[in-house]
């Protein structure tokens, strides 16, 4: 479908998100003084906890200072924390992040954003495309897959993907086919791919075809795989006349330290004030720096930690989507896809848990 007859087909999905919006419940914009990058952690980990009230002031903040990286973190977000658990979402923000000239036909830029916000704030959400995106990247159980399927050639690499094996085994074939070249990934060789070749294969095989036009749009509009991999996994969530309900829970999520206007757990690694934090935490003596300390090359150090945190606080979710697989790719990311040689991270990770307090000292320093 070429993208003017998408938008067109698809205007009314977006229609429908700010018409449920009861009338007169236009926020008024309230941007901090904060960088955009503090921005844009803040915004996502807000909407991944459903914090309405954070994630709408770091909107604020990003239209004021870097419109296009609210609009490109919006994107990312649909499918990196709302994805399967709520599709219907998907459509709705990549119609309105995609030009300027339709968000005006809807009421302007912050009476768009603030909707698509909202809804994504409160939806059920779901993690297990980047899940397996991480465990495909990392975890030393698949080097030999890293290395080995680079050389295969497109249909073989596809004949995997559509296959019945592993799933991350697949999942990085998928990656492969996609190509890396327009998104270099460290632990995986540089190889082109056929995105447009990679999602016909999928809809031959039967893959959900509205899936998978909203993932080779997300494709092509950031040129991460995660749109992929959705469409990849969507196929694995049981259908529900298998009698599955889609369930939900909260995640364990610890009442948040503020620093002034700004919650502690968007300081993280991707953020300077974040790095510098992590930084002096390694200094002090705690169980979790003795422990990184003891297994982690120096260099590494910070890097390491600032995934542990991540784990620990920054992927955290409320209304998390219940199914079987993803329950599985949360687990072996958050245990066993560290890197670094970390083979199993549970006890490290228990000790920053206790140890989060300490960090968020050193976030008040910085």
């Amino acid at each position: 479908m070429d993208s003017q007859r998408f938008l067109a087909i698809n205007y009314p999905e977006l229609a429908q998100v700010l018409e449920e919006r009861p009338q007169g419940t236009i926020p008024d914009p309230q941007p901090l003084d904060i960088s955009p990058w503090l921005a844009m952690s803040m915004l996502q980990k807000a909407i991944r906890r459903g914090e309405t009230g954070h994630a709408l002031r770091a909107a604020a903040t990003l239209l004021r200072d870097a419109p296009d990286r609210l609009w490109r973190r919006l994107t990312v977000a649909v499918f990196e924390d709302v994805g399967l658990g709520s599709l219907d979402l998907i459509c709705p923000v990549l119609i309105a992040t995609s030009a300027k000239g339709i968000r005006k036909q809807f009421g302007g830029d912050w009476v768009v954003a603030s909707a698509l916000v909202e809804r994504m704030a409160q939806a059920r959400k779901c993690r297990a495309a980047d899940d397996a995106f991480m465990i495909a990247i990392n975890h030393p159980r698949y080097e030999g897959d890293r290395l080995s399927l680079t050389y295969r050639t497109m249909p073989d690499l596809m004949n995997i993907v559509t296959g019945s094996g592993d799933i991350i085994t697949r999942s990085i074939a998928l990656i492969y086919a996609i190509g890396t070249d327009r998104c270099p990934i460290p632990t995986m060789r540089t190889r082109k791919g056929d995105y447009r070749y990679a999602f016909r294969r999928l809809l031959d095989e039967g893959f959900p075809h509205c899936v998978l036009e909203l993932a080779e749009r997300g494709t092509t509009r950031f040129k991460e795989p995660l749109p992929a991999l959705l469409s990849l996994l969507s196929r694995d969530v049981p259908a529900r006349s298998t009698g599955f309900e889609p369930l939900e829970n909260d995640d364990d999520i610890l009442p948040t330290t503020m620093i002034g206007d700004v919650p502690s757990w968007c300081v993280d690694f991707y953020t300077r004030p974040g790095r510098a934090a992590m930084k002096a935490f390694l200094k002090k003596s705690t169980p979790t720096g003795r422990w990184i300390e003891k297994h982690i090359a120096l260099r590494d150090q910070v890097a390491f930690l600032g995934g542990l945190v991540f784990r620990a606080e920054g992927g955290l979710m409320r209304r998390r989507l219940q199914w079987p697989l993803g329950s599985q790719l949360r687990q072996m990311m958050e245990i066993e896809g560290n890197g670094y040689g970390v083979e199993d991270a549970s006890e490290v990770l228990d000790l920053l848990r206790n140890d989060l307090p300490v960090l968020n000292k050193e976030r008040v320093n910085v």
